[in-house]
């Protein structure tokens, strides 16, 4: 009777250990796929709160902000140098970005279409097109004015960050949150 007993705990044993080491994949996996894209957050920045937020990867700007007038949250390209990321008082806005509503409209569309597992059956432009890029404005945050990002001043824009040093000479890197 001992060896019955004996080989009953044993199997039972086994099997708690085998639901365990399971449940520890599936949340790993979990975790893993969560991480991933659908998880991504970017920054954003209320304009009339004049604050950042973080948003998920795929929000169309404008978005609804966290305060005051609606529709005021842009995306933001935040960088910092090297070290420095983590640090609020550290980072710097680079640039914000908006879209046209005719281009937030279809990207929206698009988005909810997806998001409901429905076709979406118009065409959308790439982020390489001209459509896109003329449909994309770009700013400096004190500035007023917003610049289609292929133009002269949007190109200028876009990319005067990438000449700022840090004390070392270090190149600014893109923050996320």
């Amino acid at each position: 009777m001992g060896l019955r007993i004996s080989k009953e705990v044993k199997l039972a044993g086994a099997v708690i250990l085998a639901a365990i080491g399971i449940g520890f994949v599936a949340k790993h996996l979990q975790g893993a796929w969560q991480s991933g894209e659908d998880g991504a957050k970017v920054w954003f920045y209320d304009q009339s709160e004049r604050r950042l937020y973080a948003a998920a990867r795929d929000t169309v700007p404008p978005d609804k902000g966290v305060g005051g007038p609606s529709g005021d949250g842009v995306r933001a390209v935040v960088v910092a140098f090297p070290g420095e990321q983590n640090d609020p008082r550290k980072r710097r806005i680079a640039y914000l970005e908006t879209h046209t509503p005719a281009l937030k409209e279809l990207l929206d569309r698009a988005r909810a279409a997806h998001a409901s597992g429905r076709p979406f059956t118009q065409p959308v432009p790439p982020r390489e097109s001209a459509f896109f890029r003329t449909n994309t404005l770009v700013k400096r945050v004190e500035e007023a004015q917003w610049y289609p990002s292929d133009s002269n001043e949007g190109r200028m824009v876009m990319s005067e960050w990438r000449s700022w040093r840090g004390s070392g000479g270090q190149l600014p890197v893109v923050c996320v949150p």
